[in-house]
């Protein structure tokens, strides 16, 4: 059932939610047809997409409402500009072999919490253009 979530989540945000709608009221027709245990199984299964969908939806509505939020970005700021500082220093060092020796970063936790900022970065970027080319 998760993998099914999971499914469900991305195409909501992909913005497919009317296609869900519509599988959704498909299996309510289907339970409908269906005898007691399956049709209790079926209703269980419909919950529980319902509920995908409305958690998808919630999120997607924090998400949105946290973005156009001044503090949120200032916060965000603290640990992206100095993120890039060294990003920048790392490759303007590598590039012009000037001998900085810009350290890495100290532990593997941060090495990742770094992808995945420059990741968050990036995707929240491109969908915020794709959205606005689509308007």
């Amino acid at each position: 059932m998760t993998f099914i979530a999971t499914i469900v989540s991305y195409l909501v945000k992909l913005g497919l939610g009317g296609v869900i709608d519509k599988t959704i009221a498909l299996m309510e027709r289907k339970a409908e047809l269906e005898n007691d245990k399956e049709a209790q199984r079926s209703a269980v299964a419909i919950e529980h997409l319902k509920a995908t969908v409305e958690e998808t939806r919630i999120i997607a509505e924090l998400n949105k409402s946290k973005m156009t939020n001044l503090f949120f970005w200032v916060f965000c700021s603290l640990f992206i500009f100095p993120l890039g500082f060294w990003w920048t220093a790392v490759i303007i060092d590598s590039v012009f072999h000037l001998g900085w020796q810009v350290a890495n970063l100290p532990t593997q936790e941060m090495r990742d919490w770094a992808g995945s900022m420059i990741k968050w970065l990036f995707y929240s970027g491109s969908v915020g253009v794709a959205l606005k080319l689509l308007k």
